[in-house]
């Protein structure tokens, strides 16, 4: 059993508290639970939710800064440091108390004085022993730690992730078939990778495991739906009528507005915030009464408890903390808190502390996750520990057995390596490359389900798809069966594309601009050297738009344009980054620019068959455009400008060589009367690549892109019939229907 606590407050974390109350669950103990943050909390002040967009609108702060700055003030005096950091961050105190955005439990240290409190399990950093010592100048404190038992773990090494897995996956099984209670098994170093695994295994092995619940849910299609209708709405009430309330996510919508006290707030405005926001909310949970536990080395157990600690390699086990945070470690010695060179001897003594005071310990590592290197945890060696490198049996679950043996008779067939489990078990009873490879229609009545609510949903990018493989579409963007991960490409992209963006804004700052996306969108210290080159490239790429703009009689710019088409049965939308136009006798002159981080192709090569139709799309999307509804459209041209860090020659001017990759390249209309509107060098332009007029011939010269005014019509109507095209020839595909 667990050992005893006086009745009182408990403070632990979230999985210890879990523990101890299944352990008294057939006892009354009057206990009140709170986690180290939470005690924190109650003798300070909390800092409310609504302080966060408070700050980022007072002070022009990123999520990441603002949240930075709270986290900084649980630790400040309310007095004059000598540091401007520090004394910013009083700044910042101060403000938030003036404007009630610090709650106060004026009666928790009078409740506090008539319970004892127990720590269980703490790390010994100097910000607990400040929380400390105010707890026990009020009333008794005690402090519960692992055993000083010195067990001795067992140790064993796997050559890949999957083996090591299926190890602990046959061991739990042993310890069910020999009536360990289920209740009493435990998983610790559980990292998304592990989790993904284990949530297969733990099918096909039939165990129940409760795993953390997953978070982010900026991704889903409630989400979506959400951040379009703050886009275009004016009051939160509004958007959250578009949303459907028997989604499961629906209520976190709810809450998340209630506890940012948004509801009076303009969504426009509240964009941002919202998207970072999204990816801190889990998903609803799925929880089992009994079940396999995750949970982490600050957990207590008993004699009765057995415990599979995974990942036991270097950089996890302990955690390589590295001094990257806002607050430097000279800061944190300032304010008397823990340094990064503290928490690592913190963590290390936690761990070896776990590792010789809990009995029925199993360490696991693995040698490889695909091609990468993975290390053994140094303390393994400095403890004395050696590894054992076990055999993994076979028959514990049917189909994982089946999956190995697959595996072991692909390497025979294809590279004469034997396994001696083929011999043993053979391949007679294993479907051997009898999959059904074949595409298995939506039934009607589900496909009428998936569109009820939402029609067909199609751009440029899915008919690019489409036309090129529709298998491809159907698995990608109907099936979902690709998973989306936001490569450095795509960040580069998506911070570009902020910063350019607000680069025409009145109050433009380049250098506070390109700060705050840096913090909202880099991912680690690696991204730096990328946003820094990216940095030259767009502040001369700037230079470079603002000095042929001003030339431009196409004096009105308009910023991410967002367009819909409705269909009969589909949608069809996009955005144009930037829309040069002007009016004139109500008449519409304008020009379509698109950035791009990538190396797309520039060519109308048969786009009758649905190929490079990017550039006719913005055409077809500006036809349909309400703000010149009723008015002739004259497009004087369809431009891609490419966003790129290149490779410069160290011998030839630089500023030339990248403003020869800012060339806007596309096509053009064959009219010099439009041309010039948009760009008075058009005879030997130095704005658009491949653009110029021949002196002898006195037209365009021959590696000129242009088109005629007429096709301007011509390939807005292609666009028009490939758009219904597709979407047709999609609804009959999933139907199973012949097509007409």
């Amino acid at each position: 059993m667990i050992m005893q606590f006086k009745e009182g407050y408990l403070i632990c974390t979230e999985m210890m508290k879990e523990k101890i109350l299944k352990e008294k669950k057939n006892s009354f103990m009057n206990y009140s639970f709170l986690t180290m943050e939470e005690l924190r909390n109650r003798l300070f002040f909390k800092v409310r939710l609504n302080a966060l967009p408070f700050l980022m609108n007072k002070y022009h702060f990123s999520f990441s800064l603002a949240k930075d700055y709270l986290q900084a003030i649980l630790w400040i005096e309310d007095k004059t440091y000598q540091n401007p950091k520090l004394d910013s961050i009083v700044s910042v105190y101060r403000s938030l108390k003036e404007e009630n955005l610090l709650q106060y439990d004026s009666l928790f240290r009078l409740r506090l004085k008539q319970f004892p409190l127990t720590f269980i399990n703490p790390e010994l950093t100097k910000e607990y022993e400040k929380i400390k010592s105010i707890a026990a100048s009020i009333t008794e404190v005690e402090e519960f730690h692992l055993s000083r038992e010195n067990f001795n773990p067992e140790v064993f090494a796997f050559e890949t992730i999957n083996e090591e897995c299926l190890y602990v996956c046959n061991q739990i099984k042993e310890l069910l078939k020999n009536k360990i209670d289920i209740d009493h098994i435990y998983l610790i170093g559980i990292d998304e990778n592990y989790q993904y695994i284990f949530q297969r295994l733990a099918r096909s092995f039939q165990i129940s495991i409760n795993f953390p619940a997953y978070k982010n849910i900026l991704g889903t299609k409630i989400a979506y739906q959400f951040l379009e209708a703050c886009r275009f709405s004016n009051h939160f009430s509004e958007v959250l009528k578009v949303l459907n309330q028997r989604d499961l996510l629906y209520s976190k919508f709810v809450q998340l507005i209630n506890d940012y006290d948004l509801q009076n707030k303009d969504p426009r405005t509240s964009i941002d915030l919202l998207k970072q926001l999204l990816k801190s909310i889990s998903y609803p949970k799925k929880s089992y009464t009994h079940a396999i536990s995750v949970v982490d080395i600050n957990t207590l157990f008993s004699s009765d408890d057995y415990v599979f600690y995974v990942g036991f390699n270097l950089g996890k086990a302990p955690i390589i903390k590295k001094e990257d945070g806002f607050l430097l470690d000279s800061d944190l010695e300032t304010l008397a808190c823990s340094t990064t060179e503290d928490h690592q001897r913190i963590s290390k003594a936690q761990l070896i502390r776990f590792m010789r005071g809990t009995n029925h310990l199993t360490l696991t590592y693995k040698k490889f996750v695909g091609k990468e290197e993975n290390l053994p945890s140094p303390l393994l060696k400095e403890l004395g520990y050696e590894a054992k490198y076990p055999k993994i049996y076979f028959g514990y679950a049917k189909q994982e057995d089946a999956l190995r043996l697959s595996t072991y008779y692909d390497n025979y067939m294809k590279y004469g390596i034997q396994n001696e489990s083929l011999e043993i078990y053979g391949m007679q009873d294993i479907p051997y490359q009898s999959f059904q490879h074949r595409y298995q229609p939506i039934s009607k009545h589900l496909l009428e389900e998936r569109f009820k609510e939402k029609k067909l949903s199609l751009a440029y990018s899915n008919m690019k798809l489409y036309y090129a493989c529709p298998f491809s579409y159907f698995a990608d963007r109907i099936l979902k069966l690709n998973e989306f991960k936001p490569q450095m490409a795509a960040r580069l992209g998506t911070f570009s594309h902020a910063v350019l963006e607000e680069s025409y804004a009145e109050d433009f700052n380049f250098e506070q601009s390109f700060l705050k996306n840096k913090m909202e969108i880099k991912e680690d210290a690696k991204d730096d050297f990328f946003f820094e080159q990216m940095k030259i490239v767009l502040r001369r790429l700037i230079d470079f738009n603002h000095h042929h703009e001003q030339y431009s009689k196409l004096s009105c710019i308009e910023q991410e344009a967002h367009i819909v088409v409705e269909g009969n049965d589909y949608t069809f939308e996009g955005y144009i980054d930037k829309l040069l136009y002007t009016i004139i006798d109500g008449e519409v002159y304008a020009a379509i620019i698109d950035y791009k981080t990538g190396k797309d192709i520039v060519s109308l090569d048969n786009i009758e068959d649905g190929f490079h139709l990017q550039l006719p799309a913005y055409m077809y999307l500006l036809s349909k455009y309400n703000k010149f509804k009723g008015m002739k459209l004259h497009i004087i041209g369809i431009y891609l400008q490419k966003v790129n860090i290149v490779s410069l020659d160290n011998t030839k001017d630089v500023i030339e060589q990248m403003e020869k990759t800012f060339l806007l390249q596309g096509y053009s209309v064959a009219d010099p009367s439009l041309l010039v509107m948009l760009d008075p060098t058009f005879f030997n332009s130095t704005y658009i690549k491949s653009l110029g007029i021949s002196t002898t011939t006195n037209d365009f010269k021959s590696y000129s892109k242009v088109f005629r005014p007429e096709q301007q019509g011509q390939m807005i109507d292609l666009v028009d019939r490939l758009i219904k095209d597709a979407s047709i020839a999609i609804h009959v595909a999933l139907l199973k229907l012949p097509q007409k």
